[in-house]
């Protein structure tokens, strides 16, 4: 069946790198690579049109951000699995500081993401939900639980 995986979490909590060791052969839908709306639904519908899976590696912290890609995907007849990554925000800053060029982003971004980050919940439409501990060298894929629900 065609999957449609939502990432989950601030930035520097290793969405893309979750993607790149995890779904390497996945279509990745990324607003950072390809800069607008519009592209991402131009991407989106190419996805729907061909019938492939793909991953949308973005924030995605909140119910409102995920509405975007959950019920189109349903309607394109995609399973959709989410992905909540471990976000402690002082490891998520200090992976950050890491990064150079335009992939590094203000330590303020990465905290307002965090005060709007909303743990998913299988009610927005999640076939699949998983919890991914991050520790910076291993990431530890569990399943979620019923009472990881707010």
């Amino acid at each position: 069946m065609k999957t449609a995986t939502i990432m989950i979490g601030i930035q520097g909590s290793g969405k893309s790198e979750f993607c790149r060791r995890f779904l390497p052969e996945t279509c990745r839908i990324n607003l950072d690579t390809l800069k607008t709306r519009n592209n991402e639904k131009r991407q989106l519908e190419d996805c729907f049109a061909r019938g492939i899976d793909f991953v949308v590696d973005n924030t995605n912290p909140n119910r409102e951000a995920r509405a975007r890609y959950i019920p189109v995907a349903k309607e394109h007849g995609y399973r959709v699995v989410g992905y909540f990554m471990q976000s402690r925000l002082q490891e998520c800053i200090a992976r950050n500081n890491l990064r150079e060029g335009k992939e590094k982003i203000p330590a303020k971004a990465i905290a307002m993401t965090s005060n709007m980050l909303e743990m998913p919940s299988k009610a927005e439409g999640f076939d699949e939900l998983y919890f991914v501990a991050n520790d910076g060298a291993e990431m530890k894929i569990s399943k979620w639980r019923e009472n990881d629900e707010l």
